[in-house]
């Protein structure tokens, strides 16, 4: 007759389960500011093409104010004007802000470290400096750390990647 219980092979059985899902699952939960720095990586990216695209469309002067953990999207009021004074349409100040605690952005001279740098998207859709210089290079997304998304800036076509 045979009393309640489990056998020592189910008992390994379950422990050893326990320990592949253990093994599997805390390194995916320690990361967790790699999935931050991706996500902040791909707003940073949606921002600077709606920015492109407005500065196209409306064939007017979008400033983009690149920040460590935000970024201030502002356009021209009127054509040839140089100055970006009025806030895109629909668009918030908050709305591309990162939500991780430290985030590093970094590249692009002046980006780093908190240093709050201004990408200019002209009305032919060519990215440049404040000086007009086309802009080319890559800015990475770091939060905690973690290098988790690097982004291409290809100024002469206004191509973001």
């Amino acid at each position: 007759m045979r009393r309640g219980g489990f056998t020592l092979v189910e008992l390994i059985t379950v422990l050893l389960l326990i320990g592949v899902m253990a093994a599997v699952a805390v390194p995916r939960l320690a990361n967790r500011s790699d999935g931050a720095a991706l996500s902040y990586g791909d707003q940073v990216v949606s921002a600077l093409r709606l920015a492109r695209a407005t500065a196209v469309a409306h064939r007017r002067l979008v400033c983009v104010g690149a920040g460590p953990d935000a970024m201030v999207l502002r356009m021209a009021t009127a054509p040839g004007a140089n100055v970006c004074d009025a806030a895109l349409a629909g668009v918030a100040d908050d709305d591309y802000r990162s939500s991780a605690d430290t985030v590093v952005s970094g590249g692009l001279a002046g980006l780093a470290n908190g240093q709050p740098r201004h990408i200019y998207f002209q009305p032919d859709g060519t990215i440049t400096d404040a000086a007009g210089a086309i802009l080319n290079g890559a800015v990475t997304i770091e939060v905690d750390g973690f290098a988790a998304r690097t982004i291409q800036l290809f100024g002469a076509t206004g191509h973001v990647e």
